[in-house]
């Protein structure tokens, strides 16, 4: 493997690397553990979907704005604003665990992510050359990935030895760690990249991509976040062997991940998200049919690798569409299109796997597939006819 490829990065891009790890590390421990410790407070599918839910719309809903105010207010605090944030709302979560607050708690980490992520895009994408920006953007979702598989055995291991919601607190810890990195970044957004008009052909722009990833994020609100509690009912499985079954899936990713863009740069990218993505969707429709927790277990690991990996490539794609300073804007209308349809998939997606457990697979399966046919009919030629510039 060509490693000169990841040579010559900046100290802040290793410093924002670093960052992705820890970010990721304790964002799968709270994700995994979090279901387990609302079912033990006694809550149902629906109750978990709620709270999912409400956070999750509270994230879109600031996302309407958060990437023109990071523009302004500048990425690197906009960052810092969005891990503060969501410092608090699990310090909520943790210390008064009823509904109320749980979704407050919610709703405060909502804003935190709509702040954090866009920017910390953005952040990324100045530190690099557009010809290498798709490898440091999969050397960041490599080692998040990794990150998160660290954090997935400990949040699988740790409920042996102490409650549910001990092993959640663990977060506080983990989330100072990263403010801590970001105040060590030095680049910060120039005055002259402060400047940003939204205007019709821009919007235009976004909306091609906005439109695959709301059906993703419909998709995949009505069943990843309910994988390891449909693990544990469907076979009866441990939580740390569901812990090690994410974790190992995480693993094989981030390898993957650095050597997708090669793939990619033989490819193209669009081939690359498409071929990926359509192999996903197939196999998130056979999950219900898996007779043992083996043969489940493979083909989630399977459909998770193919789902995710290209996740970087896709970013890097996207960014070549644009200018420096619309960058965070995009980010934010993107993860905005994919992050609503996320929250009402959540909602439904508890509605019905209180009912059923092999429904939300199909409808899963199915929003997929209509995503990755917008994709290819949206972006099948931008390659060959040069559209991916940032004067595009």
């Amino acid at each position: 493997m060509p490693l000169q490829n990841y040579r010559g990065f900046s100290r802040d891009a290793w410093l924002l690397v670093a960052y992705s790890f820890i970010s990721w590390m304790g964002g799968n421990i709270a994700w995994f553990i979090f279901p387990f410790y609302l079912k033990s407070l006694g809550f149902s599918y629906t109750d978990i979907g709620i709270v999912f839910s409400l956070s999750t719309i509270a994230q879109a809903s600031v996302l309407l704005f958060s990437g023109p105010l990071g523009t302004k207010m500048g990425y690197k605090r906009a960052v810092l604003l969005g891990v503060l944030l969501m410092f608090l709302g699990r310090l909520v979560q943790v210390l008064y665990p009823t509904i109320a607050l749980l979704t407050l708690g919610g709703v405060l980490i909502g804003i935190g992510m709509a702040f954090e992520g866009p920017s910390y895009m953005a952040l990324l994408s100045g530190e690099v050359s557009d010809e290498k920006r798709h490898y440091l953007f999969s050397l960041s979702s490599a080692m998040g990935t990794i990150g998160s598989a660290v954090g997935l055995i400990m949040a699988g291991f740790l409920p042996r030895y102490l409650p549910y919601r001990e092993v959640f607190a663990t977060v506080l810890v983990i989330i100072p760690i990263r403010f801590a990195l970001v105040v060590l970044v030095k680049s910060v957004l120039a005055e002259t990249e402060k400047r940003l008009e939204l205007n019709r052909k821009l919007l235009l722009k976004i909306g091609r991509f906005a439109i695959p990833s709301a059906l993703i994020g419909l998709g995949a609100g009505v069943t990843i976040p309910y994988m390891g509690l449909w693990f544990n009912q469907r076979f009866g499985t441990s939580l740390e062997s569901i812990g090690w079954l994410f974790a190992f899936q995480q693993f094989i990713m981030g390898l993957g991940m650095f050597i997708l863009p090669m793939i990619a740069d033989r490819l193209g990218s669009v081939k690359t998200i498409v071929s990926f993505n359509g192999s996903a969707s197939v196999l998130i429709a056979a999950m219900p049919f898996s007779p043992t927790f083996l043969i489940a277990a493979v083909v989630y690991t399977v459909r998770t690798i193919l789902m995710n990996i290209v996740n970087p490539i896709w970013n890097s794609f996207m960014m070549g569409f644009f200018k420096k300073e619309e960058r965070s804007t995009v980010m934010a209308l993107s993860n905005l299109s994919w992050t609503a349809t996320f929250g009402v998939g959540q909602y439904l997606g508890g509605r019905l796997f209180d009912f059923s457990l092999t429904w939300p697979f199909m409808i899963t399966a199915l929003l997929y597939t209509l995503s990755m046919i917008a994709f290819w009919g949206f972006f099948r030629d931008a390659e060959t006819k040069g559209y991916k510039s940032s004067a595009a």
